[in-house]
C-alpha cells in the first residue's frame, strides 16, 4: 500500500471509532420515554363537542361511545344501538341512506340534522326523500325563546330553545317510525353542545331521546364532515362551471376541426435513398434554392471529367459547366441536369 492509502485507511478507522463512540455513550445516556400528562377537561371538551352530553350520560348507566367521523363507527351497529350524527343529512348518499334506513329497520335509533330547504320528492336529499319530510323556512320568524316538545307522551312538555331557521313539516324537529327503529329529524343539534346542554330542559330532552333504545350502546359522532369541492362548486358557483363546460366543448369542437389535408398514413417499408433525395431536391427548388442544385450537379461532374479526360471542360459542351445569373426555370433545369448527366457517362 502507499502511504497515501495508509493515511485514508486510518482516517477511516479513526472516524468509525468516532461513530461508534458516539452511538454508545447517545444510547447510554439517551432514553426515550413517554409520560401521560392529565390537562383536565378543558382539552377534551374543545376537541369533542359532545363531551359534556358523554358524561352526563355515562353517569346515568349507559354505555356512550364518542367517535370523530362517521367512518370511525363500526361497520355493523348492533340493532339496539342509537346513534347521534352531526352531518346534515343531505351528506349521505343513495347507498349510505339504504344502509341506514336498513339498520334503523331493523330497530336501530339515528338522530341527524338537518340543515337547508328541501321539498319532497327533489334531488340532494336522499333522506328527507326517503322520509318524505319538506324542510322549509318559515315566513315570519318567531323570537328567539324556549318551545315546549313532548318526546314523551306520558311526561310533561319540556322546554326546548331551538336556535334554527328551518321547520320540518312545521316542528322543529320529528320523530318518524320506521319499521322497528325510529330517525330523529334535528334543526338543531347544537342544543346538545357543551356550551348550551345546560339550558332550559336541553338535558332532559337529550335523555328522553336516548331513553328509546335503552339497552344499546349510544354513539356520538361529533365533528361535521365539510362538504367536498365538487358540492361546494355545484351549490354555490353552478353558473361559471355552466359557462366554463360550454367555453371548453367550445374549444374542443373548434380545435377538432381539420385545418389542411388528410395526411396518408406512413407504410411500414423503408423509403430508398433515392426518395429522400428526389424529396429533398423538390424542397430546396421550391425554396429557391435551385442556383445552388446546379452548382452541386456542374461540380460534380467537372471533377469527374478532369479525372478521366484532362481538358474535357473545355469542350463543346462545357457551356452546360460554366455557372450563369441567369434566372433558371424548370425546363432549363431539366436541360442542363440532362447535359450533365450525359456528360457524366462520357467515356
Amino acid at each position: 500500500m502507499t502511504r497515501r492509502q495508509l493515511i485514508l485507511a486510518g482516517l477511516g478507522m479513526l472516524a468509525l471509532l468516532i461513530a461508534g463512540g458516539a452511538g454508545l455513550w447517545l444510547s447510554q445516556n439517551l432514553v426515550k420515554r413517554g409520560e401521560e400528562v392529565w390537562t383536565g377537561y378543558g382539552e377534551a371538551a374543545r376537541r369533542n363537542p359532545f363531551y359534556v352530553a358523554d358524561r352526563l350520560l355515562t353517569r346515568l348507566g349507559r354505555a356512550v361511545r364518542s367517535v370523530r367521523r362517521p367512518r370511525d363507527l363500526p361497520p355493523a351497529l348492533d340493532p339496539a344501538d342509537t346513534v347521534l350524527m352531526t352531518i346534515p343529512s343531505y351528506m349521505l348518499g343513495t347507498a349510505e341512506t339504504e344502509r341506514w334506513l336498513a339498520w334503523v329497520d331493523r330497530g336501530g335509533h339515528l338522530l341527524i340534522g338537518v340543515r337547508r330547504e328541501h321539498e319532497p320528492g327533489q334531488s340532494g336529499d336522499h333522506l328527507l326523500n326517503a322520509l318524505a319530510t319538506r324542510s322549509h323556512a318559515p315566513t315570519q320568524c318567531a323570537p328567539d325563546q324556549p318551545v315546549p316538545v313532548q318526546p314523551d307522551p306520558a311526561a310533561p312538555p319540556l322546554q326546548v330553545d331551538f336556535h334554527a331557521g328551518l321547520r320540518l313539516n312545521g316542528d322543529f324537529w320529528r320523530a318518524i317510525q320506521w319499521g322497528q327503529g325510529q330517525v330523529t329529524l334535528l334543526t338543531d343539534w347544537g342544543l346538545f353542545a357543551n356550551g348550551r346542554i345546560k339550558d332550559h330542559d336541553h338535558a332532559g330532552f337529550l335523555w328522553a331521546l336516548m331513553r328509546r333504545n335503552p339497552d344499546g350502546a349510544i354513539w356520538l359522532q361529533y365533528r361535521t364532515q365539510p362538504p367536498s369541492l365538487t358540492q361546494l362548486l355545484w351549490e354555490r358557483a353552478w353558473i361559471p362551471l355552466v359557462g366554463l363546460m360550454l367555453a371548453l366543448l367550445a374549444a374542443l369542437w373548434h380545435y377538432s376541426r381539420r385545418l389542411g389535408p388528410i395526411l396518408m398514413p406512413r407504410s411500414g417499408e423503408q423509403r430508398r435513398l433515392v426518395e429522400h433525395l428526389d424529396a429533398s431536391s423538390r424542397f430546396l427548388w421550391r425554396r429557391g434554392a435551385g442556383p445552388a442544385l446546379l452548382h452541386a450537379a456542374r461540380h460534380h461532374t467537372l471533377r469527374r471529367l478532369q479525372r478521366r479526360q484532362p481538358g474535357a471542360a473545355e469542350s463543346s459542351l462545357a457551356a452546360a459547366l460554366a455557372d450563369s445569373d441567369q434566372p433558371l426555370n424548370d425546363a432549363a433545369l431539366l436541360h442542363t441536369l440532362q447535359t450533365l448527366q450525359r456528360l457524366n457517362r462520357t467515356r
